[in-house]
């Protein structure tokens, strides 16, 4: 059976869709060996097949395009298609048979030479299974290439593929959560993750190139906050010891005090004992040892009565706890000496005092008291850094609140355009 008796035939369809397929693997073994630079034979072997393997096919599409439009054998036919015609279809059939074992072969061999040498290929995949999102593109901003994580990231944050640099550098602007050395910090919405993105400009070949970077840094970001958490923990360790530090010394004293108070009282209980007996039998004591006893003894109780006792007010300690501190306290209006009013203007000054210096880096806190309409009222001003946010309420803020509602006051706090914290009290005197 010649090639002209099968075109005329059903079968022919089942052999124009192998010649079909041959063609298309051939064309893809052109575009990869003339891709990856192979060897010359290889190149002219396979691009020799491709076209072998396409005139074949075209002069079947031929051989139909005649019979279609009625067009007689008799009529001068070229000589390929006389050729064509004339070939025996076990041939033909043989030379596909060898073409498929031959594009088997040289597709494994494609294969496995991806696999044992670098090729651009190889490159571009080991790019897109990098965990780090990297972009190159020219100046106007046009993606020259970007991996898939990059891809993944714009899509997470823009909703699109990466298709312009520069125009998602500035869609991402809203979502920087903060700008370091090392590049921008973007919070990913709805998720605790953080990614940290970072361009360079590059020389490469002669043109200037725009590289993009992108790094998760969740696992460092989450770390970062847990230290600033022990840090702020410390501070206030920090700040308590340096108040102990600089009161140690009046706690010493004090405690000398009081061992010397109760030598003393120890020895008045002798000296009445031995008063006592003296008036009993005067003979049996001397009397110039037991006036000399009594004499030292009322001149220690008479100076321990007139020392001044404004140790134990709470005002007087919080004032010295914030001298303590290094915070200046400013008052301006009268101060109460009446409870409650004394007690929570001395607590407000000590937490005011101790947030001064651990939030704001400050060193002055100004307290304005006045009365209004019935009412007490404390405006506590600070220096330093103003809080950026709001002002969580939590330990001494917390019970200091407590114990301003516990009084039927109220207790406010602002932050703009300064910190400010007003306390109102009913019923002033």
């Amino acid at each position: 059976m010649t090639m002209h008796e099968l075109m005329g035939i059903s079968a022919r369809q089942m052999v124009m869709t192998f010649s079909f397929l041959l063609l298309i693997l051939h064309m893809i073994l052109v575009y990869t060996v003339f891709r990856d630079k192979r060897s010359c034979r290889m190149q002219v072997i396979n691009l020799m097949l491709f076209l072998v393997n396409a005139a074949v096919f075209y002069l079947m599409l031929l051989h139909i395009c005649w019979g279609v439009n009625g067009l007689s054998e008799k009529k001068q036919l070229s000589f390929l298609l006389v050729f064509f015609n004339a070939l025996p279809v076990s041939a033909v059939i043989l030379y596909m048979i060898l073409d498929a074992v031959f594009l088997a072969a040289a597709l494994r061999e494609l294969f496995l030479f991806r696999k044992n040498f670098l090729t651009r290929e190889s490159i571009k995949e080991t790019m897109d299974l990098l965990p780090v999102g990297i972009a190159f593109g020219k100046e106007d901003g046009t993606v020259v290439f970007s991996n898939l994580t990059m891809n993944d990231l714009s899509r997470t944050l823009t909703g699109k593929s990466l298709s312009n640099l520069l125009s998602f550098q500035e869609s991402i602007k809203k979502r920087v959560k903060e700008k370091g050395q090392n590049g921008a910090l973007i919070q990913i919405p709805d998720s605790s993750d953080v990614w940290q993105l970072a361009a360079e400009t590059l020389e490469i070949d002669g043109e200037f190139m725009i590289q993009l970077t992108a790094t998760d840094i969740s696992g460092q970001a989450a770390v970062m906050k847990e230290l600033e958490e022990k840090n702020e923990k410390l501070r206030d360790i920090h700040m308590r010891l340096s108040i102990y530090n600089k009161q140690v010394g009046r706690i010493i004293i004090a405690q000398e005090l009081l061992t010397a108070r109760m030598a003393v009282h120890n020895e008045v209980g002798n000296v009445l004992l031995e008063s006592r007996h003296y008036l009993q039998d005067p003979a049996s004591f001397d009397e110039q040892r037991l006036l000399q006893a009594l004499k030292m003894t009322n001149t220690y109780l008479l100076k321990d009565f007139e020392e001044d006792d404004t140790a134990g007010d709470t005002l007087t300690e919080a004032m010295e706890m914030a001298e303590a501190v290094g915070v200046d306290v400013i008052i301006s209006g009268v101060i109460p000496a009446d409870e409650p009013f004394r007690r929570i203007l001395a607590a407000a000054i000590r937490e005011c005092a101790s947030n001064t210096v651990k939030h704001a880096d400050g060193d002055t806190l100004s307290v304005d008291i006045r009365k209004e309409a019935g009412e007490m009222v404390y405006v506590f001003k600070n220096n330093g850094i103003q809080p950026q946010e709001l002002i969580r309420e939590s330990g001494g803020l917390s019970s200091l609140r407590l114990l301003v509602e516990k009084e039927n006051g109220t207790m406010k706090t602002e932050i703009s355009p300064a910190f400010q914290l007003t306390i109102r009290l009913p019923k002033a005197h």
